[in-house]
C-alpha cells in the first residue's frame, strides 16, 4: 500500500460521506455500512493493474462505457491513455465520469466524479509512470501521441465486499 496517512484520512472521509448520502436502495443493495470497505481495506484490495469500466459522455449527451486498464494510487483511480483518444477528448471537454471495478459478486467499487488530465510536466507524472511500469506495462510516452493519465477525482465512492473482515 502506497497511501500516506493523509491519503487514507481523505479517502475514509469520502467513503463515510458517500455512505451518508447514498439512496436508501443503494444502502440496502450494498448493505452499507456493514459490507463497506474502510479506506485501508480498499487500498489493500486495489493493488496492481485493474480492469475498470470507465463511463464518459459524448457532445450529444450519449453515454459511452468501455473496459480499460487502470491503477489505484494515493486513494484515486488513474487510467493511462493518450490525449488523442476519444475517451480523453470526451473527458477534456466534459470531465464528469463514473468508474466501476468489480470482482464477480464478491467486491464492487463505484466512483463518480470528474477527471483531471495529468501530463508529463505535472509533478506527479513521474510517479504515475513508475506505477504504470511496476504494474507490468510500458510507459504511456511510448504509445504514440501525447501519453497522459486520467485521474478520477471522486465526489462519491461506494464499496461492497461480500465477506467483510473485522
Amino acid at each position: 500500500m502506497r497511501e500516506s496517512e493523509q491519503d487514507l484520512e481523505r479517502l475514509q472521509a469520502l467513503i463515510d460521506a458517500s455512505i451518508d448520502k447514498a439512496s436508501p436502495f443503494l444502502r440496502r443493495s450494498f448493505q452499507m455500512p456493514e459490507h463497506s470497505l474502510s479506506a485501508a481495506q480498499l487500498c489493500a484490495r486495489l493493488e496492481g493493474s485493474l480492469t475498470v469500466g470507465l463511463a464518459t459522455v459524448t457532445a450529444r449527451g450519449e453515454p459511452r462505457v468501455a473496459p480499460i486498464d487502470a491503477f489505484f494510487l494515493r486513494g484515486a483511480f488513474y487510467v493511462p491513455t493518450v490525449a488523442e483518444s476519444v475517451r480523453a477528448r470526451h473527458l477534456a471537454a466534459r470531465p464528469g465520469a463514473s468508474l466501476t471495478y468489480y470482482e464477480g459478486k464478491d467486491l464492487a467499487v463505484i466512483a463518480h466524479g470528474r477527471v483531471e488530465i495529468v501530463r508529463e510536466p505535472d509533478q506527479e507524472f513521474e510517479e504515475l509512470e513508475a506505477t504504470q511500469r511496476a504494474c507490468g506495462h510500458v510507459s504511456v510516452l511510448s504509445w504514440g501521441g501525447e501519453g497522459v493519465y486520467l485521474r478520477l477525482v471522486a465526489n462519491a465512492l461506494f464499496t461492497f465486499v461480500r465477506e467483510p473482515r473485522g
